[in-house]
Parts: C-alpha cells; structure tokens; sequence
C-alpha cells in the first residue's frame, strides 16, 4: 500500500459512514436505544504510578491503561518521509475580561429542537447530546477559542483541561495537563482530580469500533502516560487536522467510575470536569444545570444556573423567545426579517455555516457532463446569488462545500461570482462542444424539504434558458443517501452534503480522484496533488493559499459546488452580554462567558 492510499484510506474511516447515512437519509441523528451497542463493563483504571517509566497504550479495541511492564512502540502504519514541523508557540488559555466589569449569577436560558435518546456521549453522534445537552457537563482536552476578538468561522484550537501542548514530530504531540482539575464532587467520583490516565481511559473507550464517534479518533494509533498530568498521543499518519478531532464537542473526558458503575453511561451519571453540573433531565422537557463550585477556571461559569428547553417545534421556540422563556434564539432568515421589522434595534450575529446547505455535483464520467465546457455551462446559467436573495432574503453565499477553519480561507465573492450568471458564455461553450441538439439531462434532488425541490427546479429553469433539454427526478431521503450520494447513481443530483465537521474528513474522500466519495467520478491529478500538501500543511498562510488554489480548481473544472451555503442568524434578549459563540465541532464552552445584566 503506498503512503497516500494509506492515508487517504485513515482519513476516509475518519468520517464514519454509518454517520453519513443516517443524516443524508433524513432520520433522526439519535440512534435508536435497541440498536445501538451497549459497552462492556470497564476495568477500572488505576490512578497511582508505581514506577516512573513511560507506558505506551497501543488504541484500537478499548483495554485497561497497564501499569507494569511497558509495551512495544507500535510500528508506524506508514512510512513517511518529511521534514519535521517545528513545534508551534505553547497555547495559553484566552485572557478572561476583568471579572467587575461582568454581573454574576441568574439563570441562562437556551433551546434545543432535539431530545436525546440516552446520555452516553461516547455512544451517540447528536448534538443534542453533546453539545445542547447533558454533555457540556464534560471537559476535552482542548476546545475551540471563542470570544469578541475571534472572526467566525474558525476552528482555532486552544487547551481545555490541558495548559499547553508541544508537536514534536508530525505525528506526535505532548501534553501537559492543567494541576487543579476536578471530577465534579458526585458520587462515585467524589471530586478527586483529574489525570492523565482519565484522558487515556476516554479516548480508549471512545475509540471502541462499535461506538459511533470511534472514527474521530481513529488515527490515534497510541496513547502514552509519561505522569499524572503528561500524556502523548501519537497518530498514524500526519494530518494538519489531528488536533480537531481532540477538541471536538463529541470526545469527552469521562471518569472511569462512572463507567464501571453501570456498565456505560447511557443512564447516567453524568459527572465531568466542565463549568455546568447536571442538576435534573427530563426526556423531551429540560436539562438543568448549576454552576460547578471547583471549576478549574475560577471566574468560569458566570450564570449560577443554565437550563436548556427541549422545543422541538419551531414556532413554539419562537414563541418562547418571543414571551421571555428563552435568551437566545436561532432564527430563520424569514422570522428574522419580521422581527426586526417589529424591532429594529434588536441585537444579532450573523454566522457562516460553511459545509451546510445545499449542495450540486455533476456526473463527469458521463455524458453530457463529461465534457468541462459543459460542466461549466451548466454553472454559467445559474445565478445563486440571486435565489440567496429570493428564498433565503440574503442570508447565504455561495461556496465549494467543506468545512473551513478560518474565514481567510473563503474566497473573495468576485472569485466565486465569475463562475455563474454569464448565459451568453453559457450558449457558446455548449456550441462549442457540440451540443446544438438537446440531450435530456436528469437532475436528481433528494426530498430534504421544499428548499431543496424550489432549488432543484430553479435550477432546471436556468439549464433550459441557455439549451440544456432538463427533468426534475424527486427521490426520496433513503434512496439519496444510498443511491445518489455514495454510489453515485446520477447526471446531476441537488441535496445536502456530508455532515463532516473537519476539512481533511471532506477535502480527502469527496475532492480527491481516489476518494471514496468521489461519486462524481473525476480524476485529476493536480488537484490530488493540491489536496495532499494542504492536508499536512501546519503553517497556516500555506494552506490558505493552497486552499484557495483548490476552490478555484474545483470550481474551473466545474465537479461540484455549494450555491446555498447557510448563515445562522442568532438574537438574544436585552439582559444577556457577551454572546460570542463558536458552534464549529459542536463547541460549546462560549456559554461560560455568557452573563445577565442585573
């Protein structure tokens, strides 16, 4: 196997297929309680060291941490050639505003639109666990920086319960863990402090082939306790994005008790390291938290309490914000424009959501798509930016599909704009590639909702305006999922694209010609090329720049784009201060920082 197969194949299981199906064919992103497998009964982790030698725990199937006789290093998966990356500036934790300057106390009140199906965070993929539910009671090792100085969207990592961390090599990184981190003072923990063994503990189990967030660790191929507050965690191959999958909102620290206690945690209890301490969840009502007394950030959190309310229904979440039930409140570009029209001075944040929305590919193994010019036809006739302005009163841009990690990776909207909205060009690239006759083309679109089949068909619409002979084939959520999406059964398909949170999880197994998502089924070798550099690029100028070369790559030869990328619109109640979220990897901490004026 060569190096590139090899790490193309890591970063592909990386993305959990399994992950994929269930979001792309509609169903709810909880798992069913019957079907979802059930961990076996840990061995406890032991939490004293009777020698100071190094142990090495090689990951794959979850095993109790040794403590005697260290094992071998793990032979590398690949091996790789490359000068080593310096290491980068020792992280510090953001520097907290002076606490006078904030009120304390009260109660923070948020939504969810989702229930949870249990509350093992390890066991199940949904945010509404993770991130909108009894898992912000959990710490990661690192997290995602937020706050009033940070352009959104982003994905800057910063230390959690660790107070700095060093690479190394590519593929090795040492941390060391923060001294005054407690278990939340609950039974069977009872507030002791945290260790690395803990952190090794949770990323075994986590990594158990049968739970569904396994594939965010999966390139971890070694865990190594160097001390109670010094670990090293080795990955296989290099991956500019290693860390995301450490300071995603699903790969929590948990206490072994509570595992061993009853087996898993999909019961409870609930006992993390985190600001909020899970005071009360009641299934498709509330989720109740208070303020932890030992929080390892001592100003952190600022409320005293933070209750989050399970309104599945979206006018009664409107409802609720509207009559003061809720201070914070996600809005539909619509709601929104209403609502400013009743209160024009109303306070708001506006947040790209590159990766969501609505996604086109073309069929570039068949005829008619087969041939670039065409491709690009296609795209000329359409004008997304004014269908943006139309069904989504201008609350989107247009862009390539992938999550991005920082803002400056966006093209400039000139870049993108040159690719549409040009019939006249349009016309002559089909003349030129001999298409005076019209040959039917089928655009298949997945029943996601009326968003979807208005896009689809305006889309027909401006196909037909410049000679393009079109039908409109609605299939349902199963069958695009399976069928469209991943065998790649289409000449053109309109529907969302992979629910992948990192770039590396999208770019690698959708853009690259042997991806295992390339149902477009392109092969080009420059933009591999582009692919892989940026893929372990750890400069961060660099891989704009060659993040930048692949978008207009992709874009020029006409494979696949997003014309409807969505922007979150959030608002919030007169009494609420500092809001500076970042909601990229189901982050969650910003919530700490929130305060009510008295």
């Amino acid at each position: 196997m060569t190096i590139k197969s090899t790490f193309l194949s890591l970063l592909q299981l990386a993305v959990g297929l399994l992950i994929f199906l269930s979001a792309a064919c509609g169903e709810s992103p909880e798992p069913d309680p019957a079907a979802t497998p059930t961990s076996a009964p840990a061995t406890a982790t032991p939490h004293a060291v009777a020698t100071p030698t190094p142990r090495i725990t090689v990951t794959g199937t979850p095993t109790p941490v040794p403590t005697a006789t260290p094992i071998a290093t793990p032979t590398p998966v690949a091996q790789l050639t490359i000068t080593p990356v310096p290491a980068p500036p020792r992280p510090q934790p953001a520097t907290l505003p002076t606490p006078d300057s904030r009120s304390r106390g009260g109660t923070l009140n948020l939504e969810s639109s989702q229930n949870i199906a249990h509350q093992d965070v390890h066991q199940d993929v949904s945010p509404a666990l993770s991130t909108w539910g009894p898992g912000i009671a959990y710490s990661r090792l690192l997290r995602l920086e937020s706050g009033p100085d940070t352009t959104l969207p982003s994905m800057v990592v910063e230390c959690d319960i660790c107070t700095d961390w060093t690479m190394e090599s590519p593929t090795s990184y040492l941390f060391n863990l923060r001294d005054n981190v407690t278990w939340q003072n609950l039974d069977p923990v009872g507030g002791r402090t945290l260790d690395a063994d803990d952190v090794i503990f949770s990323y075994q189990r986590q990594i158990n082939p049968d739970f569904p967030n396994s594939p965010l660790l999966r390139n971890i191929v070694a865990l190594e306790y160097l001390g109670p507050l010094t670990l090293k965690v080795r990955f296989g191959l290099p991956d500019a994005d290693a860390l995301l999958a450490l300071a995603d909102g699903h790969s929590k620290i948990v206490a072994p008790e509570t595992v061993i206690q009853g087996g898993d945690l999909r019961d409870g209890p609930t006992i993390g390291t985190g600001p909020w301490m899970l005071e009360e969840s009641l299934p498709g009502v509330v989720h109740s938290f208070s303020r932890h007394p030992d929080y390892f950030e001592p100003d952190l959190p600022l409320a005293d309490d933070l209750k989050i309310l399970i309104l599945t229904d979206k006018a009664t979440r409107a409802a609720a914000f509207q009559t003061g039930m809720i201070d914070i409140h996600e809005m539909e570009p619509t709601e929104w424009v209403q609502h400013i029209q009743q209160l024009p001075n109303s306070p708001s944040l506006h947040i790209p959501q590159p990766g969501n929305g609505i996604e086109v590919a073309f069929k570039t193994t068949d005829s008619p798509f087969d041939d670039v010019r065409v491709r690009r036809a296609a795209m000329l006739s359409m004008d997304p930016a004014r269908i943006i302005e139309e069904q989504w009163e201008g609350f989107g841009f247009v862009g390539t599909g992938f999550p991005v990690a920082s803002a400056e990776w966006l093209l400039p909207v000139s870049e993108v704009s040159s690719r549409f909205n040009d019939t006249e060009t349009a016309r002559s690239l089909l003349r030129d590639a001999g298409m005076a006759s019209r040959s039917l083309v089928t655009i298949t679109v997945g029943d996601f909702g009326q968003s979807h089949l208005d896009y689809a068909h305006a889309v027909s619409v401006s196909m037909q305006s410049v000679g393009f002979d079109t039908r409109v084939d609605i299939v349902n959520r199963r069958h695009f999922g399976e069928t469209t999406w991943l065998q790649g059964d289409y000449q053109l398909m309109v529907g969302p694209p992979a629910p992948v949170s990192t770039p590396n999880g999208f770019l690698l197994p959708v853009f690259h010609s042997e991806g295992i998502w390339n149902t477009t089924g392109h092969s080009d070798k420059e933009l591999d090329e582009l692919l892989e550099a940026q893929s372990i690029e750890h400069d961060p100028e660099k891989r704009t720049e060659l993040i930048h070369s692949i978008q207009n790559r992709i874009l020029g030869q006409g494979y696949r784009f997003m014309p409807f990328t969505r922007t979150s619109i959030w608002t919030w109640q007169s009494r609420v201060r500092d809001f500076h979220p970042s909601f990229a990897l189901n982050e969650y901490h910003h919530w700490t920082r929130v305060w009510i004026k008295n």
